[in-house]
């Protein structure tokens, strides 16, 4: 164990148990010594596999949070665990992110919006998460360790080049073929919540060589596989006569409704008083989603959560990412990646 900055590894072990019992006696456990005030979980309805976010302190809903559901479908409809950071700034809070949620946290604590001494951040490598809920309870656990096929990925998780969260106090992560999960603390508080759970006999000493370069491989090439797509993907559109970009582009931006769902999703959203949604009667659909675009131009960090809760299913995860991405780019700027360089400005 060393001092560890934020996003070098402190400590290895791995997992003795099954990944979701792991998680969940953590955050029990959490509560348990008032190490935090609540945990950000969910609630899932009968016969529903995408949970409904909720901030419990109850030991017994972090005992049966609902985590391979989270880490498989994420949140239903506007929940977002970084917004809730934001909303519920003040909080200590343990949340269990995916490697974009992670992103958001980062720029969210560069703009002074989460302070990361609140709350605690599990993490985990996430292949993907899968555009239908396709897989009945009893799966989920072998699923975890099963990356989605292209076809069952959603739109925007094609086009992510960050599998493994940038920053967390703990990562787990589940791409091993042995299928026993690494467990990684990444701050000092981290490496103090992974000793409590070897002493709980839940997770073990160092990995097994072979599952670290296993899983080493695997974000690779899944970071590598989201960078073609997002090429292709770019490629198809500009292999496009440019009259028929700009009509398909000005048709999809007229769709808008100006519902306001994608920015009370988006985790990067964060003003109290957002013009937009206050004087949204005075833009126009294309006015109103390209000024979002601008706003969003530096710190978009792929999530997808817009595309979900659109009501006219308007490509908005598209537009946004690869708008940002010719901003970015421009000043080999990485929404999330790190702490290093303070965010740019439109």
């Amino acid at each position: 164990m060393g001092e560890g900055l934020r996003g070098e590894v402190v400590l290895h072990a791995t997992g003795r148990e099954e990944p979701v019992k792991i998680i969940r006696y953590a955050l029990r456990h959490l509560l348990e010594e008032g190490r935090v005030d609540g945990v950000v979980t969910g609630r899932l309805a009968e016969g529903e596999c995408k949970p409904s976010l909720a901030v419990s302190s109850s030991l017994e809903e972090a005992a049966s949070a609902p985590v391979a559901q989270i880490i498989l479908y994420g949140y239903k409809k506007l929940g977002s665990a970084p917004k809730t950071l934001v909303e519920r700034a003040g909080e200590r809070l343990a949340v269990l992110v995916k490697p974009c949620e992670a992103r958001a946290i980062v720029e969210l604590a560069k703009r002074r919006k989460v302070n990361l001494d609140d709350v605690y951040v599990i993490g985990f490598d996430c292949p993907g998460m899968r555009r239908e809920e396709a897989h009945p309870p009893e799966e989920l656990g072998r699923t975890l360790s099963d990356p989605p096929s292209r076809e069952e990925l959603r739109d925007a998780c094609r086009r992510c080049e960050v599998h493994s969260p940038p920053y967390a106090d703990v990562v787990f992560s589940f791409l091993t073929k042995s299928g026993v999960p690494i467990v990684e603390a990444r701050t000092e508080k981290g490496a103090a919540l992974v000793m409590h759970l070897r002493s709980r006999g839940l997770v073990a000493g160092e990995p097994a060589l072979e599952d670290v370069l296993e899983r080493e491989e695997a974000i690779r090439r899944l970071d590598e596989e989201g960078g073609r797509w997002l090429v292709e993907e770019r490629e198809r559109w500009l292999s496009a006569p440019e009259e028929e970009r700009l009509s398909w582009f000005n048709s999809q931006l007229n769709l808008c409704v100006k519902c306001g769902s994608c920015i009370r999703a988006c985790p990067l959203c964060f003003c109290k008083d957002c013009i937009l949604l206050s004087r949204r009667r005075e833009y126009t659909p294309s006015l109103f989603i390209a000024t979002r675009m601008l706003h969003m131009a530096d710190s978009c960090v792929g999530c997808g959560k817009c595309d979900e809760v659109c009501p006219k299913s308007i490509p908005l995860s598209f537009m946004f990412y690869h708008v940002g991405r010719m901003f970015t780019s421009r000043y080999g700027y990485t929404p999330g990646a790190d702490f290093s360089k303070p965010p740019r400005i439109v």
